[in-house]
């Protein structure tokens, strides 16, 4: 997987950074050629080449990822990643999962936030002849990898070494092999009534402990944790995906960005499904009465070479 990992880009594999940026580009409603889409996108590459010289250290990476629709604007003559969709609504009970607009997605990630910042801002305005920025969300680190609910966030993630295997297509076209599907929402935590709960079941809830995150036993962990509900098992096996959320947000309005790369988007599409639907005995993802969805996007990740090939100016 070695050969596979070097096809990715960058971003796709690394570790969630310190701070990072998330920005949602609307395509504007009107025709473009290739050329003028592939004139904006093009400006990306060399944005991050710059910025990332400023400071070597800080180990800045821009990911971008398209979505069907952005797919076939910009790569007409291209075939569509055959996984790739849009984002489906989702709705069980008062439990909800829109769907919101999305074309390009593009994750900023390093050590600081003033140069996530800039580049941001270099993003925005190359894009801006093709598309309206929606949403800018600054995540970061929040004490010891913990979510804005005081939980650690991320520990059933693969090792670096395994998320090759996981998260990149090994199969199809160049277009495809080293890509990944990514699947984005912005939730926001309900935190007072989340703060009104036991300690006891919080950790109920998300399936772990929350001062040492160590997994509940079996016999502990109710059928409606977190971390049962959104595990995929299929033939016996846990298929991973590699999520790089981020907490953002401030003391009146906080919540996570949901950041979830995969091999297939199928694993996904189960993964919510499992979370938000309540089975034959009533269970569903108890985290969800606690945490509102208020986006939803499919994209996917093209590897590194080929945005290099379409847009290196």
């Amino acid at each position: 997987m070695t050969h596979l990992a070097a096809l990715a880009q960058p971003g796709v594999l690394s570790d969630p950074s310190t701070h990072a940026d998330f920005l949602t580009f609307v395509l504007r409603d009107q025709w473009f050629n290739v050329e003028e889409i592939g004139d904006a996108l093009g400006q990306l590459g060399g944005i991050e080449k710059s910025l990332r010289h400023k400071d070597d250290d800080a180990h800045l990476t821009v990911t971008i990822g398209f979505s069907k629709k952005a797919w076939e604007m910009a790569f007409p003559d291209t075939p569509l990643p055959p996984e790739l969709a849009d984002f489906v609504e989702m709705t069980d009970g008062d439990r909800h999962f829109p769907s919101t607009a999305g074309d390009i997605f593009i994750m900023v990630k390093s050590s600081r936030m003033d140069l996530n910042f800039q580049v941001a801002k270099y993003c925005a305005t190359a894009l801006s002849p093709i598309a309206e920025l929606i949403e800018d969300t600054q995540g970061y680190r929040y004490l010891d990898n913990r979510d804005m609910i005081d939980f650690v966030d991320g520990t059933e993630n693969p090792e670096y070494e395994q998320r090759a295997s996981w998260v990149l297509v090994g199969d199809g076209d160049d277009a495809h092999v080293g890509g990944s599907y990514l699947t984005v929402q912005r939730y926001i935590d309900r935190q007072g009534l989340w703060d009104a709960q036991s300690t006891e079941y919080q950790e109920q809830v998300v399936g772990r402990t929350k001062l040492d995150d160590i997994e509940l036993s079996d016999d502990d962990k109710p059928a409606w944790a977190h971390n049962a509900k959104s595990k995929v098992i299929v033939d016996d096996e846990e298929i991973k995906m590699f999520r790089q959320n981020r907490p953002y947000g401030n003391a009146i309005e906080h919540g996570t960005m949901f950041v979830g790369f995969v091999a297939s988007a199928s694993t996904l599409t189960i993964s919510l499904t499992q979370m938000i639907t309540a089975d034959e005995e009533g269970h569903y993802d108890r985290l969800l009465d606690f945490v509102e969805a208020k986006t939803g996007n499919n994209f996917f990740v093209p590897p590194r070479a080929f945005l290099e090939a379409q847009f290196d100016d």
